[in-house]
């Protein structure tokens, strides 16, 4: 069922002196072909900004591709979180979600409780050390609470102890941040992209991370460098994962979809796997309201199962149309010359005298 005609604000994080984000415009143009009409509104630093933008727009949904707020992507939440309060009606994870995901640790301990497969690991708010499994070196160290690999680098691998203490220090003093240790699985990294309501998700064909032409002797980590340094030839890149069979496809898609309802994310969302040695996939995160350039790993993923970016944009505009009964309140109205032929033929009342 199409969505009908709806006013769209693209809110997004706009900084000072920067360009606006391609994905921006991109999302902008899909929901224009898609028949919408669409606007949008950049926010930086104030809150009030984004409440007032918003009633200004007067727009029936706000398609939500804020990350930041205030240069900190920790906010991300907050402004979800003010959208809700407001009662405003937005694609994308709510409050309850991107907190969930959002730490690293949080996440990692669902994981677990729902039986999802995901490396073990170790917590450091600074005062405990809280261990879940038997780890074994060597060992990857993340902040808890990071967003586009920040933090994450060849550093963040460690071998003994006394390393794994030194990175751990480091993450409280420079992030200022509880750390998580976990075991590094050393093998394919897929993405799996999930578009659709948490009831009844969609899963998309599996992305891989190939990378290319890498040194040997360096372990496969996907850092900030490999993520958004430039592509050359034998460099890493995005690719339609090939020779996965169909048992461990299984196991891939069900952990993925385990974990998007259990994390309560809805609309889309990628998940992040490694697949060891062994052939037995990891979960290692969840990223809700992912980067959703044209070239990006759920656009990729969406073109190999035969839809277009502004289908894709369509499809996360769908779920959460139907969530917001927007779907129900357009086939109520009545079309538009029926609802002309109405008012002419509704009687006009009489003219009012005069006085006097």
């Amino acid at each position: 069922m199409p969505v009908p005609r709806l006013k769209i604000a693209i809110l997004h994080y706009q900084p000072d002196g920067e360009p606006v984000d391609p994905v921006v415009t991109q999302v902008e143009n899909s929901l224009r072909e898609l028949g919408h009409e669409a606007t949008t509104i950049s926010v930086s630093d104030r809150v009030f900004d984004i409440l007032q933008e918003i009633e200004r727009s007067q727009c029936d949904l706000v398609f939500n591709l804020c990350e930041t707020f205030a240069e900190d992507y920790r906010m991300e939440v907050n402004v979800a979180a003010l959208m809700e309060m407001a009662r405003v009606k937005f694609t994308g994870s709510g409050t309850a979600g991107l907190l969930l995901a959002q730490d690293k640790i949080l996440t990692k301990q669902l994981l677990e409780y729902h039986e999802i497969p995901t490396p073990d690991f170790a917590t450091f708010d600074g005062v405990t050390v809280e261990t879940h499994g038997d780890l074994e070196f060597p060992l990857i160290v993340k902040p808890s609470r990071s967003d586009a690999s920040i933090g994450i680098g060849q550093k963040s691998l460690v071998r003994t102890w006394e390393e794994l203490t030194t990175r751990v220090q480091a993450i409280r003093k420079e992030l200022r941040d509880e750390a998580l240790a976990e075991e590094f699985i050393e093998g394919r990294e897929v993405y799996v992209g999930v578009i659709g309501p948490k009831e009844m998700p969609e899963i998309l064909p599996i992305v891989e991370l190939d990378f290319g032409n890498w040194d040997k002797s360096k372990p496969t980590i996907s850092d900030r460098e490999v993520k958004f340094g430039p592509e050359t030839e034998g460099s890493p890149r995005l690719v339609i994962a090939q020779n996965i069979p169909p048992e461990l496809r299984q196991r891939i898609e069900r952990a993925a979809l385990l974990a998007y309802r259990g994390l309560k994310l809805q609309d889309y969302a990628r998940i992040d796997l490694r697949i060891s040695a062994a052939g037995d996939p990891f979960i290692l995160e969840l990223n809700p309201n992912p980067y959703l350039e044209d070239k990006s790993e759920l656009a990729l993923a969406a073109r190999e199962k035969g839809l277009s970016y502004t289908q894709l944009v369509g499809r996360i505009l769908e779920s959460a149309a139907k969530r917001y009964g927007l779907m129900i309140k357009a086939e109520k109205a009545p079309p538009a010359d029926k609802a002309a032929s109405a008012q002419k033929a509704e009687p006009t009342a009489p003219p009012t005298a005069n006085a006097g």
